[in-house]
C-alpha cells in the first residue's frame, strides 16, 4: 500500500545514504578540507528520519491519555523546516497513516478554561463578555493555516527524490485517499445536541450556554469556513479518537 511505503520511507535513517556518498577526496585525489567541511555541514543538517512514532499520551501538548501510536508530526515539521530553510511553519501535532491520511491536532480546552480564561476574566478592565474572550481564543487557533501548512509538510515528503513516487501513486494519493483533520479535545458531553446549537445561539440569546458549549460552537463554525483539499475538519474528543484509530487498524 502507498501509505505503507511513505511510512517506511519516513522511518528510515537517511544519514546512512549521506555518509555513503560522503566524498573525502577531490577530483585530483588530494585531501580537500573545505570539501570535507561542507559535506560535514550537509550531513549535520539532516536528521536521521522524518517520522518518530509515539503513544498519544507522550505527544507534546496531547490532551488524551491514550496508548495508540501515531507520528509526532510537530517533530517532522521541525526537521523539514531545518532541511528546506523554511521559516517556522505551523503544523498539527500528530499524523496517522493507515487507511487514510489523518492529521491530528490536540487542544486542551480544560487547560484554557482553568488558566488563561480565568486570568483574562480577572484582569478584564474593559468588561469584555466571556463569549468574546472565547472567540478570540478560537481565532488564535488559526486552524486554516495549521491545516494548510500540515498539507504542505506532507507534500514535501511526497515530493522527496529518495521516496520516488511515480505519477500513478501520486494520483492515487491526491485523488483517491481520504484526508482528514481532527481537532481533539478532552472527553466532554455537551448539555445540548450539537445539531441544535447554531439555532440556539442565533434565535434564543436568553438560553444561556456553558462556556464549554460556546467554544464548541465557535470552533465548529470556524471549521465550516475552511475550504481545502481535505475532508471537512472534525471536532472530536479523546474517546472518539480512540474508537476511530482502533477501527482503522
Amino acid at each position: 500500500m502507498i501509505l505503507d511505503k511513505i511510512l517506511e520511507f519516513g522511518m528510515k535513517n537517511r544519514n546512512e545514504k549521506l555518509l555513503f556518498h560522503f566524498k573525502w577526496l577531490d577530483k585530483s585525489k588530494n585531501y580537500n578540507y573545505q570539501n570535507f567541511r561542507n559535506q560535514l555541514i550537509l550531513i549535520s543538517k539532516f536528521q536521521k528520519k522524518y517520522f518518530t512514532q509515539l503513544p498519544i499520551k507522550d505527544i507534546d501538548k496531547s490532551c488524551c491519555v491514550l496508548d495508540n501510536i501515531i507520528i509526532d508530526f510537530d517533530e517532522t515539521k521541525d526537521i523539514i523546516c531545518k532541511e528546506s530553510n523554511q521559516v517556522t511553519r505551523k503544523s498539527c501535532d500528530g499524523l496517522c497513516l493507515k487507511e487514510s491520511i489523518d492529521f491530528i491536532e490536540f487542544k486542551s480546552i480544560n487547560n484554557f478554561f482553568n488558566k488563561e480564561f480565568k486570568y483574562k476574566l480577572k484582569s478584564n478592565k474593559k468588561n469584555i463578555e466571556e463569549s468574546q474572550i472565547i472567540k478570540e481564543k478560537v481565532d488564535e487557533f488559526d486552524f486554516q493555516k495549521k491545516i494548510r501548512d500540515s498539507i504542505w509538510l506532507f507534500d514535501f515528503i511526497l515530493g522527496h527524490h529518495q521516496l520516488k513516487l511515480n505519477n500513478s501513486e501520486l494520483k492515487e494519493i491526491h485523488n483517491n485517499l481520504e484526508k482528514n483533520y481532527f481537532i481533539v479535545k478532552e472527553n466532554y458531553q455537551p448539555l445540548i445536541n450539537m445539531m441544535t446549537q447554531f439555532n440556539t445561539l442565533a434565535k434564543n440569546k436568553n438560553n444561556k450556554l456553558s462556556n464549554r458549549e460556546t467554544m464548541d460552537i465557535l470552533i465548529e463554525k470556524e471549521l465550516d469556513t475552511i475550504k481545502l483539499e481535505i475532508n471537512k475538519p472534525q471536532l472530536i474528543d479523546c474517546n472518539e479518537l480512540k474508537k476511530y484509530l482502533e477501527e482503522t487498524k
